[in-house]
């Protein structure tokens, strides 16, 4: 399966209108971005959690008051973005075609929040660990699983899942080797245009 990580952009501390509230978004953001430099410096599964915390200067206590483990800081933001993502999908106008509405969703609220520096470093962070390509692996199917279902909602009929889950599967194919080639140029070409690109040889290839 290609890779579909992408790492959002954080909610900045300074957004925050309570100190307590900033506090806490400065001490997240610093474990992340210390276990982010380690993982490139000694790969994932050579660092530990105390030495996130002492680069991040903080005690090991309080790193798992933000992440229950390691793989956490990589794979931590999915839930709510996959949530937005398939609600984008259900509200698509039913005159489209599925693969179109799944392009349009991952357009409107996804791209445009990717985060290019953290997500180049989650990618290399997955490439160097077996671990964390597992892990990976697993969220990526959840996610494909997640936009079927998203499909089958918006068609209203419960007997199309099977087939939802083949555009779902090669929608996010699509996006995966975007993702793929964007990383690769360090985040330099136009990750929307690159989706768009994909999706459009895709159309092609099914015109013959």
């Amino acid at each position: 399966m290609m890779s579909l990580q992408v790492t959002f952009h954080q909610v900045a501390p300074g957004s925050y209108s309570d100190m307590r509230s900033r506090k806490k978004a400065r001490t997240r953001l610093a474990i992340q971005d210390a276990a982010l430099d380690l993982f490139a410096d000694q790969g994932y599964d050579e660092t530990t959690v105390e030495q996130i915390a002492l680069r991040a200067d903080v005690s090991a206590s309080t790193f798992f008051r933000y992440f229950g483990s390691k793989a956490d800081i990589i794979l931590n933001d999915y839930d709510s973005q996959l949530g937005q993502l398939c609600a984008a999908v259900r509200d698509q106008p039913l005159e489209i075609r599925d693969l179109e509405a799944v392009r349009r969703a991952l357009q409107a609220t996804w791209v445009p929040y990717v985060d290019p520096v953290r997500t180049i470093r989650t990618e290399r962070a997955v490439a160097r660990s077996a671990f964390l390509c597992g892990v990976a692996y697993n969220i990526g199917r959840g996610w494909m699983d997640a936009v079927a279902a998203a499909l089958v909602e918006r068609r209203g009929d419960p007997d199309a899942l099977e087939e939802c889950l083949l555009i779902a599967r090669t929608a996010l194919g699509v996006f995966g080797g975007a993702t793929e080639q964007w990383v690769s140029s360090e985040a330099k070409e136009d990750f929307g245009a690159l989706i768009d690109q994909g999706f459009e040889m895709l159309q092609r290839m099914c015109r013959g």
